[in-house]
């Protein structure tokens, strides 16, 4: 799997994780969507960090 495939699986990931922290406090369920938040902005902070498959190798 190539990096630039994995990195669009994971921006799905915090769609979805946005969405349902949306949908968790719609129901006051205001931990799950604080957790739900919290994972999508982890994940978004580990891809900017993440390397592209345009990027050059650093050896």
């Amino acid at each position: 799997m190539k990096k630039d495939e994995i990195r669009k699986i994971l921006q799905q990931d915090i769609e979805n994780f946005r969405s349902k922290a949306q949908y968790y406090d719609t129901l006051h369920l205001f931990e799950a969507a604080k957790y739900a938040d919290n994972l999508a902005s982890n994940i978004e902070l580990a891809l900017t960090t993440m390397p592209s498959d345009g990027d050059q190798k650093i050896y």
